[in-house]
């Protein structure tokens, strides 16, 4: 081979080599960027896909908590100041300590359950008041005083030493379980509470950050914000808004999910997802504070007078159907809702205690006849007592006889036969249909927890007597606050309006939602209406309403006081009394029911909830800064 074929065929295998070098870089650099690509991608996923899961990761647990426990919304009440509408807080939130354990590091634990019970005491759902009336239900009335003062002392003692047992029975279980890693013993504890036990000094008991529900203003209305309190072993909204509303207020938790290791701990790999949480929305409600303040407190007092078992009183604004006001009695401290006697205190009952209205529904009946034209104000009857009903005989309250009178006077009156006498002109089916064309008998649709629909089966059955009874508010359960819906319509033109509570929800995001006055129906012309509110303003003026006036206004509403069923069935001598009623008259800014059940020291609407009707009236006139519609009223001189 000559010299240029060996040159020639060591650059071929100079060329080989080469090329084969560069696909070897070729694919060593292909492989370093699919490496650096996955770096990449997985620096990318960690940091920006997964950057809150890791920083949650990291966090402690109180940071941890605040990122996965929303924070439950605000309940504001409005309030009128200067001309201006401002918000006032009355349901919010604090933070408070809860205690908890963790067993295995208990190294006593009957010596630290008495410790701490000695700074805890009892829980407040353990009330002494409320067991007395089963401790004290054997000692007879006619026991001699000093004896039976001291047999209660002594079952006081026995209950107190048997709950104090109980409660160190059940932190001491708490703490002896030494495989359990965390075990709460007690919520809500005050400042004194935790520096005394910190004092103790004992390993193995640590404290919890808490979010619990704060109403800053006792007696403004415990049913109607209801409370937030522990259900299972978790904290829910119960009855009243914060019942209604639960899902709303409470927002959305947070949630981690995460591997852990063969020690329990959290790692970093895996299919790991973070969701920080939601806040919970606030609530903006109709709801007047002053006038709700008022209303509370003039109800509270008129109730502990008249030793009413329960009372009521709700504020609507008949135009649009917004609640102004509403309260009852006895009231609760949501804060303490645990210390109340009797359970039935957590129902509202504007909207749950349907009763007998009595001669408050006289109106609606009246509504009926005047509306199909069979009535007038001036159309006459003559009453003789009674009504006949085979071997029944309704009589008039107080077995009264009043001879010839027209309609407005079976009113001023409150004649029972006159009620039952514009029925007959109606006709019994087309009263039953006004009945229901007011929504009786069906739930108001308000936002609150616990409405009942009350009961009209009576004036379904066969038999006229049965439309007679209910004429004048007997034999049929109705709301307080159907009855006020009602007299809201007779104060609007005939409109229906459906009630509400809330006007606006405000989300975590600032998003607000406003909520609309809703027409349900137009039940009565207005031309009804008017001469009907003429027809109330009578019963003030010059019937059995008169101590609802207010100086230098026209105000119109209807008296009731209807007989209670008692336990055998049969009517006792308990009864019901309210007040319906509406002012001004030239302008209606307010409809208002007063009720009392089982008053025992005034069993007459006109004397006890017509001027607890009068004094909220004249200070919601007097807040709206309403001009006088009467100014020449007498009244009004004797005020100067």
């Amino acid at each position: 081979m000559s010299w240029r074929a060996n040159k020639q065929q060591n650059r071929s295998g100079r060329n080989s080599k080469g090329s084969g070098d560069q696909v070897r870089i070729k694919i060593l650099a292909v492989f370093f960027v699919a490496v650096a690509s996955i770096i990449i991608l997985k620096l990318f996923d960690l940091q920006i896909m997964k950057g809150d899961f890791y920083t949650a990761l990291a966090s402690d647990q109180h940071e941890l908590y605040r990122k996965l426990v929303p924070e439950r919304g605000t309940i504001y009440a409005v309030e009128n100041r200067n001309g201006q509408q401002q918000l006032f807080p009355l349901v919010g939130n604090q933070k408070l300590q809860m205690l908890y354990s963790v067993p295995k590091e208990i190294k006593d634990a009957s010596s630290t359950a008495n410790a701490l019970f000695a700074i805890l005491g009892l829980p407040d759902n353990v009330n002494l008041a409320a067991a007395e009336k089963d401790l004290f239900a054997d000692i007879s009335a006619d026991l001699d005083p000093v004896m039976a003062e001291e047999i209660k002392t002594t079952r006081r003692q026995k209950w107190l030493e048997e709950q104090n047992t109980k409660e160190i029975t059940r932190i001491y279980n708490l703490l002896a379980t030494p495989n359990s890693l965390y075990k709460a013993i007690r919520h809500r504890l005050t400042d004194d509470q935790v520096q005394k036990i910190k004092d103790l000094n004992i390993k193995g008991l640590y404290f919890q950050e808490e979010t619990w529900r704060f109403y800053p203003e006792a007696g403004m209305g415990g049913q109607l914000f209801g409370f937030w309190g522990i259900v299972d072993d978790a904290k829910k909204g119960q009855y009243g808004l914060e019942g209604y509303f639960n899902k709303i207020l409470n927002g959305t938790p947070g949630e981690i999910k995460a591997q852990r290791d063969a020690f329990g701990n959290l790692i970093a790999v895996g299919d790991n997802y973070f969701q920080e949480k939601k806040d919970g929305s606030s609530l903006i409600l109709t709801v007047d504070r002053a006038i709700q303040h008022k209303a509370c407190q003039a109800l509270s007092i008129a109730a502990q007078k008249y030793k009413s078992e329960t009372a009521s009183v709700v504020v609507i604004n008949p135009k649009t159907g917004a609640i102004i006001a509403m309260c009852g009695y006895p009231d609760y401290d949501p804060d303490k809702y645990g210390r109340v006697d009797d359970a039935n205190v957590y129902n509202n009952p504007l909207i749950f205690d349907a009763y007998e209205p009595g001669s408050i529904f006289k109106a609606v009946t009246m509504a009926s006849a005047l509306d199909v034209d069979k009535v007038q104000p001036d159309t006459t009857y003559v009453d003789t007592g009674g009504a006949q009903y085979g071997p029944y005989n309704i009589k008039n309250f107080n077995k009264k006889v009043y001879g010839k009178q027209t309609m407005v006077q079976v009113l001023d009156n409150s004649i029972n036969t006159g009620a039952i006498f514009a029925m007959k002109q109606a006709t019994p089916e087309v009263f039953v249909k006004y009945v229901k064309d007011f929504n009786f008998g069906k739930q108001t649709g308000i936002e609150l927890s616990g409405e009942v629909a009350g009961d009209l089966s009576n004036i379904d059955r066969k038999g006229e007597i049965y439309k007679a009874t209910a004429s004048f508010g007997q034999g049929i359960m109705v709301t307080p606050l159907q009855m006020a819906m009602a007299y809201g319509a007779f104060s609007n033109g005939g409109k229906l309006m459906k009630p509400y509570i809330v006007s606006q929800t405000i989300d975590a995001s600032g998003n607000v939602t406003n909520y609309y006055p809703q027409e349900v129906r137009q039940v009565i012309t207005a031309k009804t209406a008017q001469v009907l509110s003429g027809m109330l303003v009578s019963v003030v003026a010059n019937g059995h309403g008169k101590m609802a006036g207010v100086p230098g206004y026209i105000v119109g509403g209807k008296t009731g006081t209807a007989q209670v069923v008692n336990k055998s069935g049969h009517y006792g001598d308990d009864v019901d009394v309210t007040f319906a009623g509406f002012a001004p008259f030239s302008d209606p800014r307010f409809v208002m029911i007063v009720r009392f059940k089982k008053p025992q020291n005034s069993k007459e609407a006109a004397i006890s909830s017509a001027p607890v009707f009068s004094d909220i009236a004249k200070f919601i006139l007097q807040y709206y800064n309403v001009p006088y519609d009467n100014p020449t009223d007498p009244a009004l001189k004797k005020l100067k």
